[in-house]
């Protein structure tokens, strides 16, 4: 059912095999980021240009071949060839994805992980089916906690996933990605897709759906993508994300001329749409209202503020606010990890004569 890209000697290979654009900032392990720049403006994210992050070598999976089995705490066990899923009602949707570690060099200190800056979110148009529409042909019983999702590639991913969640409207299982078929480096033929969460929730390559009457405590989510105590305790794993803001333009240490200018970026929330992002040009002092385009709910917003620039250096920073009212803070908690840094951005730049 599966192979193995094998590990190609350089990052340039690897992007070039998996027709992805040659700009991408490599972080090793076949990770790589998409700085916000790059989208020049866009509110969907280009496949070539979408971040890669996997925790293995991306499988190769024939989708001819490719199957669904769902079992556990079911009426019935259940499997599904790619036309068999195609078969049922569909839904699009607009939504973005962020990893966990997203932004986790802004940590002072930083913590262990991969050193993403802020170049590991992105925003497309997914298709695909309910999850609860499968979990429905197979009968989930009434004492069901988790639903596991279980993915094809060597990691041996498994994450739960809370029956709410699996059952929301928004979590799809999805084949295509803006238009095309879904690329094997975002975990095509078929993934998971849970709007709101981190990304390790939305299980690429997936081949399985495991659903439990206990709350899962494996190695995904007990181990690995969790909160940790001081004393080195698990306390949660990682789940919704928290509302965020990033200015893409003009960037960190640019030079910029007097006169009218943008200030732009992409803003986020996994409790729901961006209502407000607020920019400063002037260090934090004084805030003004920016203009926000979107996708819908489930889509990041781009914001957009002109500001007369003056001559000499200047902060700017952007401050988000979601439909619950959660408004981003100066300084994110610090954790061990670095996951879901979401504290007020901030640019300095120069402004010439």
């Amino acid at each position: 059912m599966s192979g193995t890209l094998q590990p190609p000697e350089t990052p340039e290979t690897l992007l070039s095999k998996l027709d992805k654009h040659p700009d991408l900032v490599p972080y090793g392990g076949g990770n790589f980021g998409m700085p916000l720049a790059m989208l020049n403006g866009g509110l969907i994210v280009p496949n070539d240009r979408f971040f890669m992050r996997s925790n293995g070598p991306v499988p190769e999976i024939d989708p001819a071949r490719w199957r669904l089995l769902i079992t556990g705490n079911v009426k019935r066990t259940v499997q599904l060839s790619l036309d068999d899923v195609k078969a049922l009602p569909r839904r699009r949707l607009t939504a973005f994805l962020e990893c966990a570690g997203n932004s986790r060099t802004r940590f002072d200190p930083v913590p262990e992980g991969t050193p993403w800056r802020n170049d590991a979110a992105g925003n497309a148009e997914w298709e695909g089916v309910a999850l609860g529409d499968l979990l429905d042909l197979a009968g989930v019983r009434d004492d069901t906690v988790d639903v596991v999702s279980v993915g094809g590639d060597f990691a041996g991913m498994r994450r739960g996933l809370p029956l709410g969640t699996a059952r929301d409207a928004d979590t799809l299982v999805v084949w295509t990605m803006n238009g095309e078929a879904l690329p094997v480096a975002h975990g095509g033929p078929v993934r998971l897709l849970v709007p709101g969460w981190a990304g390790i929730a939305s299980t690429k390559w997936l081949v399985g759906l495991e659903v439990l009457n206990f709350a899962f405590d494996g190695f995904w989510n007990a181990d690995n993508y969790v909160f940790w105590t001081e004393a080195g305790e698990p306390v949660r794993p990682v789940s919704q994300l928290p509302v965020k803001s990033i200015i893409s333009a003009p960037g960190e240490g640019e030079t910029v001329p007097a006169g009218d200018r943008l200030v732009t970026g992409y803003a986020w929330s996994g409790y729901g749409a961006i209502r407000r992002v607020e920019v400063s040009t002037d260090g934090g002092s004084s805030w003004a209202e920016a203009c926000l385009e979107t996708a819908g709910r489930r889509s990041w917003a781009r914001f957009s503020h002109q500001w007369r620039a003056t001559p000499g250096p200047v902060r700017i920073h952007a401050r988000a606010t979601d439909e619950r009212g959660l408004r981003q803070p100066a300084t994110a908690e610090w954790n061990a990890k670095g996951y879901l840094m979401n504290g007020i951005h901030e640019v300095s730049v120069t402004v010439s004569d």
